[in-house]
């Protein structure tokens, strides 16, 4: 059963093992190891402040390949990555590297990009006559027929990270015309990414899902959710 983040983090600080004992010509590199516990820590912290407030947020472990949906510490839902890559833009072939502690961080006010298309039912009262009887309201339809799913979409933090979610093979039920578009608006902000300035894109996370489950995520994430990364090897 894995420990709870404040469990772990205890384990870390107070019970962590003695380092093993390395052969006489072997270097050692104790500044190395210090980072690492230093790293661990502060995702640690990172994710004890996260189950304790009451913003959702995305759990992204590369190390297990698994995507959750959180609250409180809780998971809502929780995915199975078929892959996972990182890129960072370019300016005229020159990459524009982020922070070395950009991983340390909980990213914040992600939102969908392409938008989910909202539906608004008015309802218009007229005033019925004597003798008859009122007719019942619409049904408002099910989220898999209100929200046409893109192939591929993203989830940009204002941190300058953006999450993107692809499924191979999804997207057929979008018109054609709606999904030339989406590649047109994909190909526009890569462009922007790599010529804009301050807290533009610095880092992309490319997550491949099964076809429901990225279909499931687009459709049911919450407004400003919040993400954390563990598990991605340190430059």
């Amino acid at each position: 059963m894995p420990l709870r983040p404040v469990a772990r983090l205890l384990a870390l600080l107070l019970l962590a093992p003695a380092p093993p004992a390395l052969p006489a010509d072997a270097p050692s590199s104790p500044d190395a190891e210090a980072e690492a516990v230093r790293r661990e820590t502060t995702l640690l912290r990172r994710e004890i402040e996260l189950s304790r407030g009451k913003e959702f947020y995305l759990r992204l472990d590369a190390e297990q390949g698994r995507l959750a949906l959180m609250l409180k510490g809780v998971p809502l839902d929780d995915y199975a990555l078929v892959s996972l890559e990182r890129a960072t833009p370019r300016v005229l072939f020159v990459p524009r590297r982020p922070a070395e502690d950009w991983m340390l961080k909980a990213f914040s006010k992600g939102r969908l990009s392409p938008e989910r298309e909202r539906d608004r039912i008015e309802i218009v009262a007229n005033v019925p006559a004597p003798d008859a009887s009122p007719s019942p309201p619409p049904i408002p339809k099910t989220a898999e027929e209100s929200y046409s799913v893109p192939s591929t979409y993203r989830i940009e933090f204002e941190e300058g990270l953006s999450l993107e979610i692809a499924a191979p093979g999804s997207g057929r039920n979008r018109p054609w015309w709606q999904r030339a578009w989406d590649a047109v608006v994909r190909r526009w902000q890569d462009r922007r990414a790599a010529l804009s300035r301050g807290a533009a894109e610095r880092v992309r996370l490319r997550a491949v899902l099964e076809a429901e489950d990225a279909a499931a995520l687009y459709r049911s994430l919450p407004p400003d959710v919040r993400l954390l990364v563990v598990g991605l090897p340190y430059p």
